[in-house]
């Protein structure tokens, strides 16, 4: 399953390999597939967009995303409209 998350880009890139080392720890298989930098809808900063592709436990590795201190936002699929 595709999952994308966001996080922003003044957190670093040590984010992306942080969320991808934990997930593979706790639910297997996890690539990293796309990556995009797009202007924040707040202020002039920037966020990150990332897309996952998870093959088990897709609801406990999209929950875990959601937990994370750096994340903004996390989905299953896409954002949608927000994106």
């Amino acid at each position: 399953m595709k999952l994308v998350y966001a996080y922003p880009a003044e957190k670093g890139r040590g984010v992306e390999a942080e969320i991808v080392g934990g997930l593979r720890d706790r639910c297997g298989h996890v690539v990293q597939t796309g990556r995009e930098e797009r202007d924040s809808e707040r202020g002039g900063a920037t966020d990150v967009i990332v897309t996952l592709e998870v093959e088990e436990r897709c609801d406990d590795a999209l929950n875990t995303l959601r937990a994370h201190p750096a994340v903004i936002d996390a989905a299953k699929e896409s954002f949608g409209e927000r994106v």
